[in-house]
């Protein structure tokens, strides 16, 4: 659909309806990375993957060793011995680069799980703001194509204040303080 016809079509949708047609924006992209449990999530896999990255850097550099010491050593080996201990060395490095790939999606993975618990409740909160302030229509600005709007269409911000302020209060409203015990009322001494 062209834009001419979309402006055509927006225009007649809006006059079929006698509702004034009200639009804004978010970034969700950013609204994720920047409320407090997408920060803490963030955190979470930052660590994960330096874990996993020392331990994957530790068995490149040894491969690396590896292949070094050999081709100091071909001169001196056997043909044989050379092309079997080669044919080793690529299979050694085809299961490495097998292995790097399962980590990248392995940590993808991780990420999608860890941040996919958020889209739900930020679209939630953007449901509630849009029928709030009346709008018709709230794009997101990573994927909907949108180019350019005013700054005072941008709802992340009170996204991100409003979702922070909801799942803090949340959080601490599911795990009630104990009940207090109370003292004993004093008795008559003997």
């Amino acid at each position: 659909m062209s834009f001419r016809n979309a402006i055509a079509a927006l225009a007649l949708v809006s006059s079929v309806a006698h509702a004034e047609f009200k639009a804004a924006y978010v970034d969700i992209q950013r609204a994720v990375q920047e409320v407090e449990e997408g920060k803490a999530a963030k955190t979470r896999l930052q660590g994960m993957a330096d874990v996993k990255q020392k331990a994957f850097e530790k068995e490149q550099n040894a491969l690396k060793a590896e292949v070094e010491a050999y081709t100091k050593q071909k001169a001196t080996m056997d043909d044989k011995v050379a092309a079997a201990k080669e044919g080793d060395l690529q299979k050694k490095m085809f299961d490495f680069q097998n292995r790097a790939q399962a980590l990248q999606k392995e940590l993808a993975d991780l990420e999608r799980k860890e941040l996919g618990t958020i889209f739900p409740k930020l679209e939630t909160l953007l449901g509630q703001i849009a029928q709030r302030e009346g709008l018709t229509m709230v794009f997101d600005r990573s994927s909907s194509g949108l180019a350019w709007a005013p700054a005072s269409l941008d709802l992340t911000n009170e996204l991100i204040r409003m979702y922070n302020s909801t799942y803090k209060a949340g959080a601490s409203a599911k795990t009630p303080a104990p009940a207090k015990t109370p003292a004993p009322a004093p008795g008559p001494t003997k």
